[in-house]
């Protein structure tokens, strides 16, 4: 059964569970199969880095045989994926973004006259710097034993999501995984007006050409079951008599907090967009939880509550304060075993 590269995210492959067979490629250490899905949320990503160190520190992270991400969550992701001291140092890395380091130069013409207000440069070498070699090395060692890394881009000439394999990439023969899986975590990270798209070489029918790929974001803030993965069948093909476990990170709160607007062009805007994002994550949200009943799987989420009252104290996309407390926020909760929910808001 051959393993894609990618696949689109409504169009179920089936090469996780052979059905004649009654086989999957997965492997788990764990008597349950357990699936982490990390969404977006731009310098919210904290939050989730804090919520995955403090049930590592207590030793009640899961054994994930599978883990999804998109923007924010397709950098914590790799991360998880190979698991151990990884998860100190991601850390340090989700904490060291600042708007320095990832915007770089910019110029607010570019996002009339170009593809994005920042060049793009500083978030492709801190990709390239943070899943180096060695990283890459990781990814696909983790993915040889069995676990699945998966992340969402959007493919922008169609609108539609595209999910990347990303073990299967690192372990790969591929020439040119290293670039292909900066580009792609790239793609994933990059919000359309501020960050340029990621142009991915690929071959159609013997033909080479390029795609345009932008923020995951776009399609799907947050994916746990692409097309219907049977993760009923591959648990009872492994063993597991329980439940398969789905664990849901939500890098943001699930509401709207009331805030008083003056009727200026780029506040309207914001807050459209912030409107936007939100109700497209409670409909992701939504839909992962329906599935979860339809199917008998037991999932459980964590987002940031209204309980935590900290605001930004620059405007700065990614301000260092504001994320540090998140940080802690989100650690403490998961120390605390005080971090799932199982009810919508």
């Amino acid at each position: 059964m051959s393993e894609p590269l990618r696949f689109w995210g409504n169009e179920a492959p089936n090469f996780l569970y052979d059905k004649d067979a009654n086989t999957t490629v997965l492997r788990t250490s764990s008597n349950s199969l357990n699936i982490l899905a990390l969404s977006g949320g731009g310098a919210n990503g904290a939050y989730g880095a804090g919520i995955i160190n403090g049930m590592y520190e207590s030793g009640n992270l899961p054994d994930f045989a599978v883990v999804t991400g998109v923007s924010a969550g397709a950098l914590i992701a790799p991360f998880v994926f190979v698991g151990g001291d990884d998860i100190v140092t991601m850390k340090n890395i989700m904490l060291g973004i600042s708007d320095k380091r990832i915007l770089a130069k910019r110029n607010y013409l570019n996002a009339v006259f170009k593809d994005g207000v920042s060049s793009g440069q500083g978030l492709n070498e801190f990709i390239a710097a943070t899943f180096d070699e060695q990283m890459i090395a990781k990814i696909a060692a983790t993915h040889n034993s069995g676990k699945r890394l998966f992340i969402g881009t959007t493919h922008f000439d169609s609108g539609r999501q595209v999910v990347w394999n990303l073990g299967q990439i690192a372990a790969s023969d591929h020439p040119n995984k290293e670039q292909l899986i900066h580009q792609v975590l790239s793609a994933s990270s990059s919000i359309p007006g501020i960050f340029p798209p990621q142009f991915i070489e690929v071959n159609a029918s013997g033909e080479s050409l390029e795609e345009m790929h932008v923020d995951g974001g776009l399609s799907a803030q947050m994916f746990a079951d692409p097309a219907g993965f049977d993760y009923n069948n591959i648990a009872q093909a492994l063993g597991i008599d329980s439940l398969p476990n789905i664990y849901v990170v939500r890098n943001g709160r699930l509401d709207l907090p009331y805030q008083h607007l003056k009727d200026r062009g780029v506040e309207l805007l914001g807050r459209s967009v912030q409107s936007l994002t939100l109700n497209q994550n409670r409909g992701d949200l939504y839909r992962i939880l329906y599935f979860s009943e339809k199917f008998n799987f037991d999932t459980k989420f964590t987002y940031v509550t209204a309980n935590f009252t900290e605001k930004k104290k620059s405007k700065k996309m990614f301000d260092e304060d504001y994320m540090l407390a998140l940080y802690h926020y989100g650690f403490t909760k998961a120390i605390n075993k005080q971090q799932w929910h199982t009810e919508l808001p």
